[in-house]
This record gives structure tokens, C-alpha cells and sequence, in this order.
């Protein structure tokens, strides 16, 4: 512990207060003169007004031209809101739309089932099923006929092809 006490690994020497002239008036500093400007003739005014004007119109330019885009960006980020919010509507719309259609159809599938269609139509109507004894099968030998509206029969005979 007694190695962190000792002031070896500090410059202390950076605190120390610079030595004291012996006189007590102040040291005056040198300036050097500036050398009188020369007076500009006509023509150097005249570049330097429309160098100046130049740059005064290049940073209109730049900044005119800064607040343009900002202002695109801008309106572009708003039809984009927009169409997001309408593309959201409509999809609830859609969505809707499809809960209203299963619902339809699930009302159609429970109004017309087969079930409820025989129960209708033996108990109202008073029909009933068919009997396999009731079924009768007839063929034509003679082939299909057509009889026209002016009375005349056409005949159509199916060959061994088709």
C-alpha cells in the first residue's frame, strides 16, 4: 500500500506559476501596421458587386431550391399517409365484405340442405322416394328423331364410331 502514496508517476511541474519579471510594467506586444489600401478603381467595384451579387444569387438558388425538395418530400409523405388510410378503409371494407358473405352462405347452406329439402318435400308437397321396382330403363333401337317446325322428320343414326 505504502507504493500508491508516492507522487513519482505525476508531472507536477505543469502547476508550476511562471517566474516573475523583475519589472512591474507590462510587456507591449508589436502589432504590425496595415498597410494602407490603395483606392479601387471603377471596374474592381463593379467586379466585386456583381461577384458578390452572383453569390447572393447562387445561395438563393441553393435555397430555393432546399425548400422546393423539402416540400416534396413533404407532400410525398402526406399522399402516402392518405393512401395507406384509404387503402385501410377499404380493406375493412373487404374485410366486411367477406364476413357478410360467409354469413350469407352459411344462411343459404341451412336454409337448403338436402335434409330440409326431403322433409319439405315428403311432408308439404307429400311426395316420397323412389322404390328400385319403380325405375324402368328404355332404350331406341330405331335412333334419335328430330321433327321440325315445318313437319318434316330429320333422323339421326349414330354409326359404329361415335
Amino acid at each position: 500500500m505504502a507504493e500508491y502514496n508516492r507522487s513519482e508517476a505525476y508531472d507536477l511541474s505543469l502547476y508550476d506559476l511562471p517566474a516573475l519579471n523583475s519589472s512591474s510594467a507590462p510587456k507591449l506586444e508589436r502589432k504590425p501596421q496595415p498597410q494602407k489600401a490603395r483606392p479601387k478603381t471603377a471596374a474592381q467595384i463593379r467586379r466585386e458587386s456583381i461577384s458578390s451579387a452572383l453569390r447572393a444569387l447562387k445561395l438563393f438558388a441553393v435555397s430555393v431550391t432546399l425548400v422546393l425538395l423539402f416540400g416534396a418530400v413533404l407532400i410525398s409523405k402526406i399522399s402516402l399517409v392518405l393512401i395507406e388510410n384509404e387503402a385501410a378503409a377499404l380493406e375493412a371494407k373487404m374485410n366486411e365484405a367477406r364476413s357478410e358473405n360467409t354469413r350469407l352462405v352459411m344462411q343459404l347452406n341451412s336454409s337448403a340442405s338436402i335434409d330440409k329439402v326431403d322433409a319439405y318435400a315428403v311432408s308439404v308437397l307429400g311426395m316420397h322416394k323412389l322404390e328400385r321396382y319403380q325405375i324402368h330403363y328404355f332404350g331406341n333401337r330405331d335412333g334419335d328423331r328430330v321433327v321440325v317446325a315445318d313437319g318434316k322428320a330429320v333422323e339421326y343414326k349414330a354409326n359404329a364410331d361415335g
